[in-house]
């Protein structure tokens, strides 16, 4: 294929710099499994919440927590339908390794748009590449105003002959620089019925992740190119109008540098804060104490019930736990009788109960 024309940058090199340090301080913590859960369900959360910003219908964080959870009701499947394909997507890049049956290829963007367009579009438009003369559906895509028209292009051949280029480049381009490439294609060309601009963001994640850029496949890439949504529009419009694609990688560069500096930190954060618990609270507690307590620091409440089925401890010994644990004033009682619930004191939990009775709405 022709290689794009652009000009590397300072910009872009100090921004690649900045993601690959941050990806490697995720590389390095250890992070227990459970934490890697808490954070990633957060994050996800996240990026489900922009996402339905930028393809301009808005959820909430809330009901993508729902969506992030599995909980959706009935009532609310229809509504919420491309954001739980979405999540679907996701649990497919969980899964995906570089020896997978499906390389990076335009026949891999097309698993990722039947997932993304099932029972949204008709089944025989899910996953199809559209001719010169079809105009894209249009539902969940910003970014279908910016498309181009190429009646000369065979989508399939051009993208695959993309996805060559990436997977055995030669001339050493780091593959950021090329994904952005591949995300300016995606937008210029929207080569599928419908759905193009949620299944570009899909296979960004799903090849960053094999090309080590994306660890855990924990970095919202929605809630980056959400972040700096206008100034990506601009950008693409400079750069296909000088057919230079340099003002664009520089965008999407700086907008991702950002989003994985940001995960990065919380992550490690999050590891940190719980190392400092154990450390603090360690040497007057059981083991069973010290868990209940790293919970309420993620949690904001939890029953002597739950306790009880979390330990797999007989009540009474549940009831003699949580009571020296108030004792010690690790944690305070709330509520009367069936309704009594534990809490970390002082802890502010006006926010986190408006939103667990918003979910336990919609859940």
């Amino acid at each position: 294929m022709e290689t794009p024309k652009y000009t590397i940058t300072n910009l872009m090199l100090n921004y690649i710099i900045k993601y690959e340090l941050a990806i490697s301080a995720i590389k390095q913590t250890v992070i227990p499994s459970p934490l890697l859960e808490e954070v990633r369900e957060k994050l996800r959360t996240e990026e489900i919440d922009k996402l339905g910003e930028l393809v301009a219908y808005p959820i909430g964080y809330s009901k993508s927590l729902t969506v992030q959870r599995g909980q959706v009701m009935p009532s609310y499947k229809s509504k919420l339908k491309v954001f739980t394909n979405f999540k679907n997507i996701q649990d497919f890049i969980d899964s995906y390794t570089p020896k997978s049956n499906l390389k990076p290829s335009i026949e891999l963007c097309t698993h990722l748009n039947k997932i993304l367009t099932n029972n949204i579009v008709e089944p025989w438009d899910q996953g199809r590449l559209k001719t010169f003369s079809e105009k894209p559906f249009d539902l969940y895509d910003t970014w279908y105003k910016l498309r181009d028209y190429y009646p000369n292009i065979e989508m399939r051949y051009h993208f695959n002959d993309l996805f060559e280029w990436i997977t055995n480049s030669s001339t050493g381009t780091h593959k950021l620089i090329q994904l952005s490439i591949l995300l300016y294609e995606y937008i210029d060309k929207a080569p599928f019925y419908a759905g193009n601009q949620i299944t570009a963001i899909a296979t960004l994640k799903v090849l960053s992740k094999i090309y080590g850029l994306n660890p855990h496949n924990i970095i919202p890439f929605s809630k980056a190119f959400f972040t700096i949504s206008e100034d990506i529009e601009s950008a693409f419009k400079i750069s296909k109008g000088k057919r230079d694609l340099t003002i664009f990688i520089e965008a999407i560069l700086y907008t991702l540098s950002l989003t994985v500096i940001d995960a990065s930190k919380r992550l490690t954060e999050e590891y940190g804060k719980k190392l400092n618990i154990r450390k603090n609270i360690g040497k007057d507690l059981n083991p069973r104490q010290i868990k209940i307590i790293e919970y309420l620091n993620s949690n904001s409440r939890v029953t002597r019930q739950q306790y009880t089925k979390m330990m797999g401890i007989s009540f009474m010994t549940s009831y003699r736990d949580l009571q020296e644990l108030q004792d010690k004033e690790y944690i305070s009682q709330k509520g009367r009788g069936r309704g009594t619930y534990y809490i970390i004191p002082d802890q502010d939990t006006e926010e986190q109960e408006r939103v667990e009775h918003e979910i336990k709405i919609f859940s």
